[in-house]
């Protein structure tokens, strides 16, 4: 019986331990990761701290249209988090798929903005045409949290 109290005791403590460092961690320190949306053409964002801003690097797929499908969309935003949410401008658009900080520096004026909330990125009235460089990839969606 002492060893189940014992046990018992010690996944308690380490449960409050455990919640101690969650709660201490800010929603912008666990902002950073890799986020993925699997609809209107899949996506992903790999969102991580630089110095004192935020940076996000995207790559969009086009919506799926057959032949008529548009090529990837890659771009930069820098911003900054405060309590849930992301305001950033566009830095650098066609960036290609891995990712990498070449590509072209955006048109002045070029905003990015989301949610951040329990593990997913929520974008909404992006202009994806502004953005990538014409119709047919769609930024907004919900992107779930792939890793940190």
């Amino acid at each position: 019986m002492r060893k189940i109290i014992f046990a018992a005791a010690g996944c308690a403590i380490a449960a409050m331990a455990f919640a101690d460092a969650t709660a201490a961690m800010s929603v912008q320190d666990m902002a950073a990761g890799t986020y993925v949306r699997r609809d209107s053409g899949e996506a992903t964002l790999v969102v991580k701290r630089t110095g004192e801003h935020w940076r996000v690097s995207a790559a969009i797929g086009g919506v799926p249209n057959g032949a008529a499908t548009v090529a990837d969309c890659g771009f930069i935003a820098e911003g900054s988090i405060s309590g849930h949410a992301f305001e950033g401008k566009v830095t650098r658009v066609n960036i290609v798929a891995d990712l990498n900080e070449e590509g072209e520096a955006a048109n002045p004026g070029l905003g990015l903005a989301f949610s951040v909330d329990k593990g997913a990125i929520t974008i909404r009235g992006a202009d994806a045409a502004a953005i990538c460089g014409g119709e047919g990839s769609v930024i907004d969606g919900v992107y779930k949290r792939r890793s940190r």
